[in-house]
């Protein structure tokens, strides 16, 4: 009997549509006038910078290789030792941030190694 009611009620309701006051703020808002400066483009040119020089690699260790190609093309040796030391989970975020989102030259198979690599040539963590 109490769902009977309800359903009945709830039909009731349904069929008489929402009969509350309609907020009319929206429609008697005024947009602001734009200022000239955001006109559109009228062309687009093209823009270089030069780099400083930074031909410091990560010699020829064990993870050298695998290093000095994967990270080199965007980042400068002595970016990348001296960030913090950090756990394997921030690394591996951060290494396949690199991957997805900015197109790094490498496989997703490689991650696991980059971090490793990553690692083992980070400071040690002070006490």
């Amino acid at each position: 009997m109490r769902a009977a009611t309800f359903s009945i009620a709830l039909m009731l309701l349904l069929a008489s549509g929402c009969q509350g006051e309609r907020d009319t703020t929206a429609d008697n808002m005024v947009s602001a006038p734009q200022p000239d400066s955001f006109a559109p483009l009228a062309s687009i040119q093209k823009a270089s910078i030069t780099l400083p020089e930074d031909a410091e690699t990560f010699g020829e260790g064990e993870h050298a290789a695998l290093l000095n190609r994967t990270c080199l093309a965007c980042h400068s040796t002595s970016m990348i030792r001296y960030q913090p030391p950090l756990d394997r989970k921030t690394w591996t975020a951060e290494v396949t941030k690199m991957r997805e989102a900015y197109g790094a030259p490498f496989a997703k198979e490689e991650t696991g190694a980059i971090v490793e690599a990553l690692m083992a040539t980070q400071p040690s963590k002070k006490d």
